[in-house]
């Protein structure tokens, strides 16, 4: 009887130890905080200049596209910078490799709001956009 006893309690404990847990039950899955900003982006800006902007954003929050203004005709100025995981967006624009001006603000998960300057041209005003 305490030789059953035994085989019974070795193959219980090996039972039980293979279906206990797998290599999945320790994955932890990380959340891109900044997928919900991810997308074409598209708006306007007024105040000293008038226009529109274009962006894109990538998973990683880089922000690439155009800046057209409506006193400079035919220009289009490249827009580059960074979202953040909070929603705080930086973007540069520039003419021919030089920086013209910046705007900043907050992007939620589908709008965007917030301040330009161009120390260049002497102008600033606001901005907001959409994500299409």
């Amino acid at each position: 009887m305490k030789k059953h006893f035994l085989t019974i309690c070795i193959f219980s404990a090996l039972a039980f130890g293979s279906i206990s847990c797998s290599s999945d039950d320790n994955h932890v899955h990380q959340e891109n905080k900044l997928e919900k900003f991810k997308g074409t982006w598209v708006g306007t800006f007024s105040g000293g200049d008038t226009g529109n902007w274009t962006a894109t954003i990538d998973a990683a929050g880089k922000a690439t596209g155009t800046v057209s203004s409506n006193s400079v005709a035919s220009v289009n100025f490249v827009l580059t910078g960074n979202v953040t995981e909070n929603g705080t967006i930086n973007v540069s624009y520039s003419y021919s490799g030089e920086e013209v001006g910046t705007m900043t603000g907050t992007l939620t998960n589908k709008t965007g709001s917030g301040t330009w300057t161009s120390p260049v041209q002497d102008l600033d005003g606001t901005w907001t956009g959409t994500k299409n």
